[in-house]
């Protein structure tokens, strides 16, 4: 919404606006549960008494072929957003979920697992490039920054639950629990109102004043679709050849590198690694005090905790600042982490080594969900005018996609050329270089409403 008067008061919650959050959780919810998949079916595909024995090779491209589907996922997502509304496109993002399941439940072979993880993986792209969007439409000023990060959310609770029933189900039994989400999620977004923005943007006025005060009864209807008339018709675009122009001014091209950069910093920083190799990750470390299959359980739980604390953080404390402190904790704990294993190296005793272990890990969910997480797809939501957005969203959607898939291919890569130390070191630095990043360049836009974050980065 553009309006800046429907600041959170005492005439009530947004309760549409929550519901579409708590779908987009529900969507990375679905995301995170094809991520935590991986780190108990990857161990049990591995190991010598395999129903389905696979090679480490094959095992890295089981892991990996979800992040692919992601690079060719991340196109049509924004394209739907721009033809066919956001509303409609997170209906879509749930279709192929569907069908990698299915895939998933009659696999009898690695190539199988090859197409269900793709499949699941075009879903997993479009989810990236779309709920920022459909958030950043249909959410107020003074909540944007919680809904998104209600939203984040989901990723680590799927994470925890595929984590959790990987423990103890084969492989097709969790791919029919896996459907049930979904089913209930494509239900749920065909109920819910299309984006007031893209009814106006398609000239279906009385629908968009139908739309807005479903989504914010607050407001009245008349001023507001006017406001969001004018501010379509203020940075429209008509061409393609318009659109790559106007991404390309100076404030425009600052604000895509910003995102692009924010999506390099989640992901090599170690996330897609740790969602998909922490159990032999802990293994490997020596953990013993605890089986590493349960750490794995309370490190996704801890990171679901700090992801509920960010959800009263995001519009308290700021985005830049949010993560400034998630950078210094993640690089905090990669380093920990990287010695570790150099101790482990060096001949110490791994069960007087393993209280670093367990805490390294933790601190890293904690400090990852506080904002390199959320930070980005917040940002995404927030920095570009609605005719570029879509350009936008895709072009960071195939980023983001393409910067998951290189690091959890690399991952097994980088471990024979190096060792675990120099990894966990390298991701640190990457830490670090956000940090510098937060303090030096990050925009800080809390609190302002989509035409008032254009007004700054044009210096109106």
């Amino acid at each position: 919404m553009t309006a800046k008067r429907d600041s959170v008061s005492s005439e009530g919650i947004l309760w549409l606006q929550y519901i579409g959050s708590l779908g987009a959780a529900l969507l990375l919810f679905m995301t995170g549960m094809s991520g935590g998949w991986t780190s108990p079916f990857i161990a049990k595909l591995t190991a010598e008494n395999s129903s389905l024995p696979i090679t480490l090779d094959e095992a890295s491209w089981v892991a990996s072929m979800l992040n692919l589907g992601r690079v060719v996922g991340a196109v049509p997502g924004p394209i739907s957003v721009y033809y066919f509304g956001s509303k409609r496109t997170m209906v879509f993002n749930g279709i192929p979920c569907v069908v990698g399941w299915v895939s998933m439940i009659i696999a009898r072979s690695v190539d199988w697992l090859y197409v269900g993880r793709f499949v699941i993986g075009l879903s997993v792209g479009m989810c990236y490039s779309s709920f920022p969007l459909y958030l950043g439409e249909i959410s107020s000023p003074a909540i944007r920054g919680a809904l998104v990060t209600l939203a984040s959310i989901g990723l680590p609770v799927g994470v925890l639950t595929g984590n959790t029933i990987g423990a103890y189900v084969s492989m097709s039994v969790f791919a029919w629990i896996s459907l049930v989400p979904n089913i209930i999620y494509i239900v749920l977004f065909i109920w819910l109102p299309e984006s007031p923005y893209h009814l106006v943007r398609t000239n279906k006025i009385e629908e968009a004043k139908v739309s807005i005060a479903k989504y914010n009864p607050r407001l009245d209807v008349n001023v507001e679709v006017r406001s969001i008339q004018d501010f379509i018709n203020e940075s429209q675009s008509v061409t393609l050849a318009d659109k790559f122009r106007e991404l390309n001014i100076p404030e425009n091209r600052k604000a895509g590198i910003i995102v692009t950069l924010l999506y390099f910093f989640m992901q090599f920083s170690g996330m897609s690694s740790f969602i998909f190799y922490l159990e032999i990750i802990l293994t490997n470390g020596g953990l013993t005090v605890i089986p590493p299959a349960t750490m794995v359980i309370v490190a996704s739980l801890a990171g679901i905790l700090a992801g509920f604390a960010t959800i009263y953080l995001a519009d308290k404390c700021g985005r830049r600042t949010l993560l400034i402190v998630s950078s210094a904790g993640t690089a905090a704990s990669m380093i920990a982490l990287g010695v570790h294993y150099v101790l482990l190296d060096a001949n110490f005793d791994p069960a007087s080594l393993q209280w670093l272990l367990i805490l390294s890990v933790i601190f890293y969910e904690v400090f990852l969900y506080i904002g390199l997480c959320p930070v980005p797809n917040t940002v995404l939501s927030e920095l570009f005018a609605p005719n570029i957005k879509s350009m936008v969203a895709c072009l960071s959607g195939v980023s983001l996609s393409l910067f998951s898939f290189v690091s959890s291919k690399t991952y097994q890569s980088l471990l024979e050329i190096t060792s675990e130390a120099c990894v966990f070191f390298l991701y640190g630095a990457v830490a670090i270089t956000s940090l510098v990043f937060g303090l030096t360049v990050m925009p800080e836009t809390k609190g302002k409403s989509l035409q008032e974050i254009q007004d700054a980065l044009h210096k109106k």
